[in-house]
């Protein structure tokens, strides 16, 4: 919270001195628009370069060299060739640095070899892992004391059944990572539906009902990139 106040307060101080700058003419032909975007992206590169989240870091560079394309010079690259270069930088570094290896507990669920809930998992097991890397991919979860599923989805379609499946208590842990693809969800009329999830340039989207209070609740986690993530009640 200290930090977040910190960061804050820069903003609104370098904002401030922005819009003073911009009125004795210091800005030259920067629009202090451009500043005030810029200061925003800013906190997002540093938090995106801590976590390895090379969306967070190409993408804001990207609108930043937009906005100052003339003062840069570089008219001719913006703003389609900066976002396309955005875009696969973006996918290519994500494969030398694999979600599971750039996000950690606190967060997000990591996907280490020493997690036990690996080891442990299978589909009528507590836990269960669902990948899929450029292809095709069902599966139908069948266990009755369901605590967590974990699913890595790139370049893909996917869907999971979880129409005979319960859950051990009264929640389960859903922890999505989807790169360009797409994941269908079919999920018990009586589970409540709780999306903790980010997108990017993605969406998630929920059937009718499914912000109702229930009894037993499926909590969705991770994070979806160029992708979308369907669920339906079944």
């Amino acid at each position: 919270m200290k930090n977040k106040n910190l960061i804050w307060g820069l903003f609104f101080i370098l904002a401030g001195v922005a819009l003073i700058l911009d009125r004795t003419g210091l800005l030259g032909s920067v629009s202090v628009w451009s500043v005030v975007i810029s200061l925003l992206l800013v906190p997002v590169i540093v938090t995106s370069v801590r976590h390895l989240n090379f969306w967070g870091i190409f993408f804001p560079m990207a609108i930043m060299a937009i906005l100052f394309d003339e003062t840069l010079g570089i008219e001719k690259f913006t703003p389609w060739p900066v976002l396309g270069a955005a875009l696969l930088l973006s996918v290519g570094f994500s494969f030398f640095f694999p979600y599971r290896y750039r996000f950690t507990q606190s967060k997000w669920t990591t996907h280490t070899t020493d997690n036990p809930a690996w080891d442990k998992s299978s589909d009528n097991g507590e836990y269960v892992r669902i990948d899929a890397k450029f292809s095709g991919c069902t599966k139908y979860i069948t266990s009755k004391v369901l605590k967590r599923v974990d699913i890595s989805c790139r370049y893909s379609g996917m869907e999971v059944y979880f129409d005979s499946a319960d859950m051990a208590g009264n929640e389960v842990e859903l922890n999505v990572d989807v790169l360009c693809g797409g994941v269908e969800l079919y999920i018990p009329k009586n589970w409540g539906i709780k999306v903790e999830a980010g997108c990017v340039l993605g969406g998630i989207e929920q059937p009718n009902g499914s912000f109702e209070e229930k009894e037993k609740t499926l909590i969705i986690k991770g994070r979806a990139r160029i992708a979308g993530i369907d669920i339906e009640y079944v």
